[in-house]
């Protein structure tokens, strides 16, 4: 286990004097070390969820990732798990990356699903500062994909042990991929994105619109894996001001692992 001592509360205090006096309450959080970049807190608000399964789902994400991404499993900055009362978020912080999850007790498709979304994010590896500008639709809906791509790795993995879980599995899956069946009919119309972009450049969260394009081109990164690499040129998505100058950007930077899967998502999201 590791130990951090950790800022809670501040209360200041204004003297006679006009001296700032500072009251600092800390609390102590526990992680458990579970791979060589991954830590878990040990918070009961996660429940009473079986770790041995828990841990190997999550070590599987980094570890499918790392095989598409082309480097070894474990090698990214350190990232700490920890429980959000509200929803699954990732953060930066001194020491790694902060993965917040809105999930507890044994729902194996709820830790894949959540964390694998995350992961997506610390992997990208840009500003992490929660705003809304640029290009980071693009980022969430990438991220919006890890999800249903992990998802379906550990369906072909359960499938071919014959586990009894990977029906399950499927059937999350399933649920997943036509969320809002009308955006997704809208993706398959020439120039859908153009149709969008007033939308999509909002600063604000529209998650049906990514959920409608990341199931378009899902079965695409399920062909070639390696189309994943993309996400280590993205960098900070605020950035970007436009698709078409991210994807120049993109195939300046391509190997030929990939280069012809990415030609076809371009084709798939700008024609």
């Amino acid at each position: 286990a590791i130990f951090f001592i950790k800022p809670f509360e501040e209360f200041y205090y204004i003297c006679s004097d006009n001296e700032k006096i500072c009251t600092l309450i800390i609390y102590i959080m526990i992680f458990h070390q579970f791979a060589p970049n991954l830590f878990i807190s040990e918070d009961q608000s996660f429940r009473n969820y079986r770790s041995d399964v828990v841990y190997d789902l999550l070590r599987f994400i980094d570890i499918d990732f790392s095989k598409c991404l082309g480097f070894s499993p474990f090698k990214t900055c350190n990232c700490f798990i920890l429980y959000h009362p509200d929803h699954p978020v990732c953060s930066s912080s001194e020491i790694g990356h902060r993965i917040y999850l809105h999930t507890y007790q044994n729902y194996w498709c709820k830790w894949v699903y959540q964390f694998a979304h995350e992961y997506c994010h610390h992997l990208i590896n840009g500003r992490l500062s929660g705003e809304i500008s640029g290009l980071i639709w693009l980022e969430e809906t990438i991220c919006e994909l890890s999800s249903m791509f992990h998802l379906y790795q550990f369906y072909v993995r359960w499938s071919m042990k014959q586990d009894h879980y990977a029906p399950s599995v499927l059937d999350y899956l399933n649920d997943l991929l036509p969320k809002n069946p009308q955006l997704l009919s809208e993706t398959f119309h020439p120039g859908f994105l153009s149709l969008w972009e007033q939308i999509l450049f909002e600063p604000e969260y529209h998650r049906d619109h990514y959920n409608a394009i990341a199931t378009k081109i899902f079965p695409l990164f399920v062909e070639n894996p390696s189309l994943w690499k993309i996400i280590l040129h993205f960098g900070d998505m605020c950035k970007w001001s436009s698709l078409p100058e991210l994807f120049e950007h993109l195939h300046q930077t391509s190997d030929t692992s990939y280069s012809h899967a990415l030609c076809r998502l371009e084709n798939m999201l700008l024609s």
